[in-house]
């Protein structure tokens, strides 16, 4: 059944009508179909999107006009040197095509493919790295302008977590739902921290490890997310930058290091524009970057729906923890400078 997709799909951008083949189906976090395609002895990244991604809508869905302008994105991030993956228009010039398979629609959009291996584990030197190429990467997306992509911040999604949570903690019988509700009261006043009148926007895309490809030698060889292309706030993205690129154990882990936090904001050069005021904002954003996220929400829904206090707690001391390690990263990083 991929096979006939993929084929249908094809005849729109006039390859595969030598050879077709199924290199590898990729993982997704949402309900798309994401394939390694070789067709006509040239590679691809091949991906079908359903109109309903994902059961998390808190950050926005990809309307058909939104994927067009990430796609105009992605090109203009290929004219100014960044290594992003080149976008394959259709032979009538549109940046996707529609099929559909047993009644559902899916766009199908395709990329060049970029070999690279993912590390997800940081050091010094590699968080440096990334830190460079993302700084790269917002200036020059600072210089685009977009009427299409909305501007929100995260916090926005943040309290509808929040939210969200503390609905379910009203209308459920648990023992000790206590501790539930002063993490929930921790969580809110970190969103309170967070907020400020001045949002620096700029497009920005999902720049976690498992989005950056790097060559043998540890230089940056590609990035390969476009679908979480949108306007954010500069420092929010920095937050979510320094939970991914501390880690010195790989992305599964909570081992972080102070160190690696101040090579990647040196790289980054952070301290051109971060201020003393900034520092607390930052932090908050940091902690609320690891501890109020989907995984969190998902994970705390689930365990109330089971009523089992004893997976609660334990849930929320691994978070508590979590949250104590994020925050320690900044203080010793901004004392070094």
């Amino acid at each position: 059944m991929s096979y006939q997709l993929i084929n249908r799909a094809l005849e729109a951008y006039g390859v595969g009508q030598k050879s077709i083949l199924i290199k590898q189906e990729l993982p997704s976090w949402s309900t798309d179909l994401h394939y390694k395609i070789e067709a006509d002895d040239k590679t691809y990244s091949a991906r079908f999107l359903k109109e309903n991604r994902s059961p998390n809508n808190v950050f926005g869905e990809i309307t058909d006009e939104i994927l067009t302008e990430q796609t105009k994105f992605c090109g203009f991030l290929v004219e100014h040197d960044i290594p992003f993956m080149r976008h394959v228009q259709a032979l009538n010039g549109e940046p996707y095509t529609i099929v559909s398979r047993e009644g559902e629609k899916y766009r199908f959009i395709m990329f060049e493919w970029i070999e690279g291996q993912h590390l997800t584990l940081c050091d010094k030197d590699m968080a440096w790295k990334f830190g460079n190429m993302a700084r790269r990467f917002h200036d020059i997306s600072e210089t685009y302008e977009s009427a299409i992509f909305p501007k929100k911040s995260h916090l926005i999604g943040y309290q509808q977590f929040s939210d969200q949570i503390g609905k379910k903690v009203n209308s459920t019988e648990i023992p000790y739902k206590s501790e539930l509700q002063d993490y929930l009261e921790l969580a809110n006043k970190h969103i309170a921290t967070a907020k400020t009148n001045k949002m620096d926007y700029i497009v920005q895309s999902d720049l976690n490890p498992l989005n950056v490809l790097w060559d043998e030698k540890r230089n940056i060889v590609g990035i390969v997310d476009f679908e979480s292309i949108g306007y954010g706030d500069r420092i929010e993205g920095l937050a979510w930058l320094i939970k991914w690129y501390t880690r010195t154990e790989g992305i599964n882990s909570m081992e972080m290091s102070s160190e690696v936090a101040k090579a990647f904001l040196n790289g980054y050069g952070a301290f051109d524009f971060l201020g003393i005021d900034d520092h607390e904002r930052l932090t908050s954003l940091l902690w609320l970057s690891g501890c109020l996220n989907w995984n969190f929400v998902k994970t705390t829904l689930t365990i109330l729906d089971t009523h089992n206090v004893e997976s609660l707690n334990a849930h929320l001391h691994a978070y508590k923890i979590r949250g104590e390690k994020l925050i320690s990263l900044l203080p010793k990083a901004f004392l070094y400078i």
